[in-house]
């Protein structure tokens, strides 16, 4: 009688994360699908792009540090929060200060470009502006995103969506953020990493709901924690259980 050993694979493993502030979290394909991307359905490779983008940046999406946006059948968006961008960017020594702004149009039609994030009632938003200085470089990095470029619609109304609408200025400089510390620091950061404001922008072919944002995500995603039964994080699995096997002996 001959014995075999047949392998097999742990059709859901879990993946640890050490976060920048040093907890450690395990994420695997079901947790991001069920709590994280609205119940979507993730294939493999988004989910281990995700993984990667997590462990990469120390993040913990379960704090909104990192988002996984899915739209039908398109592929998935993957993206970080904008804060991260300016934590890494505090933690490189080259990195020296930043100040960011607004350009507006004022009523007599005036251009006017101020530092800070004050909006007059009869003033109207150009752009936001951000610009980044580092200690090795000559001249800062500035950068503007234009307010028109990124502002987002509600699909029913077709009205600016609630952040759009209510908070515009914050809303056109935490791109202008985005960007600016991106373009300042490119090898900290990859070509595709972009902040959930910038990502709303992104054409997603065959969306079923053009203009829904990031943050019509981020509440859907949030009432799944709250009225489900929360993940519990305290696994004992490792880096090794990707490759890990079990093993059941058979008789021939």
């Amino acid at each position: 009688m001959t014995e075999v050993k047949k392998a097999i694979v742990k059709k859901n493993p879990k993946y640890e994360i050490t976060t920048r502030a040093g907890e450690v979290i395990y994420l695997d394909r079901d947790t991001v699908k069920n709590y994280l991307c609205d119940g979507k359905d993730i294939s493999d490779s988004e989910f281990t792009m995700f993984f990667q983008l997590c462990k990469t940046y120390q993040v913990n999406p379960f704090l909104k540090e990192a988002y996984i946006i899915k739209y039908g059948s398109s592929p998935a968006t993957i993206v970080l929060d904008y804060k991260v961008l300016q934590q890494v960017a505090d933690e490189n020594p080259q990195f020296k200060g930043m100040k960011t702004g607004i350009l507006v149009v004022d009523k007599d039609g005036n251009e006017k470009e101020r530092t800070g994030s004050y909006l007059l009632p009869n003033e109207k938003l150009i752009a936001g502006w951000c610009e980044v200085t580092r200690k090795d470089r000559e001249c800062p990095t500035k950068v503007y995103a234009m307010f028109d470029e990124f502002k987002q619609f509600n699909k029913s109304s077709g009205d600016l969506n609630t952040n759009w609408k209510g908070k515009p200025v914050f809303m056109i400089t935490k791109v202008a953020k985005a960007q600016a510390l991106r373009e300042a620091f490119p090898n900290a950061f990859g070509a595709n990493v972009y902040s959930k404001e910038e990502a709303e922008t992104f054409e997603q072919p065959n969306r079923d709901f053009i203009n829904t944002s990031v943050e019509e995500v981020e509440n859907k995603t949030e009432a799944n924690l709250n009225t489900s039964e929360k993940v519990e994080n305290n696994f004992d699995f490792n880096d090794n259980d990707l490759e890990d096997y079990n093993f059941e002996e058979m008789d021939n």
